[in-house]
């Protein structure tokens, strides 16, 4: 390798932990300030799930087909224009005064995003050999804690200051700063096989993805939601019947669907989703605690939620490096034990008063150890069993299955827990019993998610240098 060459891969690297920087900051900060947004805009707790939702929604929609585009058409030119929408839709989000505007400006943001998290493990992938890959990983991991740890202090003092509006600013000279740098740095790769997108196979995953999440969100139906949700579920199953059988006929389908029967692709996929299900339904939930139990303000929200990804940056470059040498099965499992362990403390917390400070930091802490430490290595043993022409969608498909762990997460942590509180409300007198109740039941059915996830990383094979 000469020596631009490998001093333009650590460039790369900068590059694409920029664009994962932005989305993880751009992440905590709007789970920090959600109760604000809330307040501000008069909305009930179901509208303002989908400030979330939504950009989770988009993301997962899109990751895998932009993955696909990628491998078409090229890596270079589909992450480069990521940015400059991802910029433009920043501040759409800043400009929004009310709720359509705020969702719209999400959604933009979510496809400039899924434009560069789709591309940016595929760009290491190919620019790294395998022997830095896991190392490379898990400084991208690093920058994309570093964003959750800013986040949450920098999204409440921000809107202590200027309003919650102001937080969205700070993505821009970021994201101009990733669009000079990509177009110095990012390699344009020869596109030897160029065919035409799978369009039938990507219309029905849209589908497919659009009415699960519809169905699993139908709080937000406030007419004839009986037969709506029989009609979604219903168009759910035909769509992925249909999807199925699509790609399984076509030369160069949108998804290799032999890839899930690679061991580690199909079992790390899952894992990865379990894994973020665990985290997310922690950082979603645990700033309504803060509000509704604890009353602090957004800025002390911010600065404890900072514990969990603070941990998260220390572990996930050191749990990257570790796999390259050690192997990746028992992070990865080591990681899911850590977060099913911190929503087992957070469950327990309601009724040990005595001990709440320690046990609410404790999962903090054991949240970060957890995803840092599953993280980098589940990635890498992803990667590597994928083949090469497959990198884009493989990590399309990896973002994808994270995304789906972070919509199930926020589901959980919305409308299961409303349901949930619905149904003490009829049992316990004041708000605070019945928000304490939810939340412990809640917490312990992300803990069993936790377990399942602990069983996919049993169930993969080790991944080393030399396997």
């Amino acid at each position: 390798m000469s020596t631009n060459a490998a001093h333009r891969k650590w460039y790369v690297l900068l590059c694409v932990g920029t664009g994962t920087f932005l989305s993880s900051l751009n992440t905590s900060i709007t789970n920090t300030i959600l109760p604000t947004i809330e307040h501000s805009l008069k909305i009930s707790s179901g509208r303002s799930e989908w400030v979330v939702l939504i950009y989770l929604l988009v993301l997962t929609m899109f990751l895998v087909p932009i993955g696909r585009f990628s491998d078409l058409w090229g890596h270079r030119r589909i992450f480069l224009a990521g940015f400059a929408l991802f910029v433009c839709a920043a501040v759409i989000c800043g400009l929004s005064r009310n709720f359509p505007a705020l969702l719209f400006g999400r959604a933009l943001l979510a496809f400039g995003g899924a434009m560069i998290l789709s591309v940016g493990p595929a760009l290491l992938s190919i620019t790294f050999p395998p022997e830095q890959r896991g190392r490379a990983l898990g400084l991208q991991a690093l920058m994309t804690y570093i964003g959750l740890s800013l986040g949450p202090v920098l999204g409440g003092l921000l809107t202590e200051l200027w309003g919650w509006q102001s937080t969205f600013f700070i993505t821009v000279p970021f994201g101009i700063g990733g669009v000079l740098l990509g177009m110095l740095a990012v390699p344009k790769i020869v596109l030897l096989d160029k065919k035409l997108p799978d369009l039938k196979g990507i219309f029905l995953f849209l589908t497919v993805m659009a009415s699960i999440t519809l169905f699993v969100n139908a709080g937000v139906i406030a007419y004839y939601r009986a037969p709506i949700m029989t009609l979604l579920l219903i168009i759910f199953i035909a769509a992925v019947c249909a999807f199925i059988r699509v790609e399984r006929k076509r030369a160069s389908p949108m998804i290799d669907l032999g890839l899930f029967r690679i061991r580690n692709f199909g079992f790390g996929s899952l894992g990865a989703a379990f894994n973020y299900l665990c985290f997310f339904l922690v950082m979603f939930i645990i700033p309504f605690y803060f509000d509704r139990i604890l009353h602090f303000s957004a800025l002390q929200t911010g600065i404890y939620l900072a514990v969990t990804p603070l941990v998260m940056t220390v572990c996930a470059p050191i749990a990257g490096a570790l796999s390259d040498k050690t192997g990746t099965r028992k992070l990865t499992m080591l990681g899911m034990f850590f977060s099913a362990l911190s929503l087992a403390l957070f469950g327990i917390m309601s009724h040990a008063s005595a001990a709440q400070s320690g046990l609410l930091i404790s999962g903090l802490v054991f949240a970060g150890l957890g995803t840092g430490t599953f993280a980098a290595p589940n990635n890498s043993a992803i990667l590597s069993a994928a083949p090469r022409s497959q990198q884009g969608v493989a990590s399309g498909v990896l973002a994808t299955f994270r995304y789906i762990g972070m919509i199930a997460g926020t589901t959980i942590g919305a409308s299961l827990f409303n349901a949930i509180s619905d149904y003490f409300s009829g049992r316990q007198g004041d708000a605070q019993s019945v928000f304490l109740s939810a939340f412990e039941v809640v917490m312990w059915i992300g803990a069993a998610f936790g377990v399942l996830g602990l069983i996919c990383a049993y169930l993969m094979r080790d991944r080393t240098p030399d396997a």
